[in-house]
């Protein structure tokens, strides 16, 4: 599974950290980033729902 953040669309409101902090993290400049490169199988749920409720649409996952 590929997670990304699509920088320029992330305003930093923090819900994807809030959903799954083992995988996002809102960085000192105030935007997300993915923090872990191997994703666990068993975060994959965690990782959807992040990306669903970002009111941005900035996480971008593929192969989920």
């Amino acid at each position: 599974m590929k997670v990304e953040i699509i920088k320029e669309n992330c305003i930093g409101c923090g819900q994807c950290e809030a959903t799954c902090n083992e995988v996002f993290k809102i960085n000192d400049d105030g935007v997300a980033t993915v923090i872990k490169e191997n994703i666990k199988e068993e975060l994959k749920d965690d990782i959807i729902e992040a990306a669903d409720g970002c009111p941005t649409s900035a996480i971008n996952v593929e192969n989920a």
